[in-house]
């Protein structure tokens, strides 16, 4: 093997005893938050390679001020959010894109969770003002149960079960509309 030359020695021993560039414990600030930063970012709507372009721009934005942050793990993840929404053109821009990402449903689309919350609530709601008994019964209905397997559930006839039923429907069709709406708000009389 060659020996080195005396210029590449030189210049070895220079790249070796070269400075950082970067302030004390700026490098290992970085290292250790990027991660958290790009997740920052794609949590406000980023993709992976937008999240990391801003993460970088925010990072490359402290270093010149480095000693000023108080907490600047929490001030990198702020400015990196805004460097990217900054970038993809508004609130707009990021809404389109948590939509798109199915984070949130589209404007005037229903929500299957909260249709299903407020179906429940509203059965719960007109169940209630029948007996027990029929309730009891309607509920099972509402539960995809047959009559059969309300008869079982129950401990009651088929006889009792569709006595029951029949009870509960004509009560319902005397206070409610074919669409479900009340024929008068429960709790009142209709008298003055």
């Amino acid at each position: 093997m060659a020996e080195p030359l005396p210029a590449a020695r030189v210049a070895a021993a220079a790249v070796v005893n070269v400075q950082p560039l970067a302030p004390p414990r700026f490098e290992a600030f970085f290292r250790e938050s990027f991660r958290e930063v790009v997740r920052a970012a794609m949590i406000a709507g980023a993709t992976l390679e937008e999240a990391q372009d801003a993460a970088a721009r925010t990072l490359a934005g402290m270093l010149p001020a480095w000693g000023a942050y108080e907490h600047p793990l929490a001030y990198a993840r702020r400015a990196a959010v805004h460097n990217f929404k900054d970038k993809t053109r508004g609130s707009r821009r990021l809404i389109q894109r948590l939509v798109e990402r199915g984070d949130f449903p589209a404007e005037g689309a229903e929500d299957r969770g909260l249709t299903d919350f407020e179906d429940r609530d509203w059965v719960a709601d007109v169940l209630s003002i029948l007996p027990p008994a029929q309730r009891e019964v309607m509920e099972c209905i509402a539960a995809g149960m047959d009559r059969d397997e309300i008869a079982a559930t129950l401990g009651k006839t088929k006889e009792a079960v569709r006595q029951n039923l029949c009870s509960a429907r004509a009560r319902l069709a005397k206070v409610l509309h074919p669409d479900g709406e009340y024929k008068q708000p429960p709790g009142t009389t209709g008298q003055r």
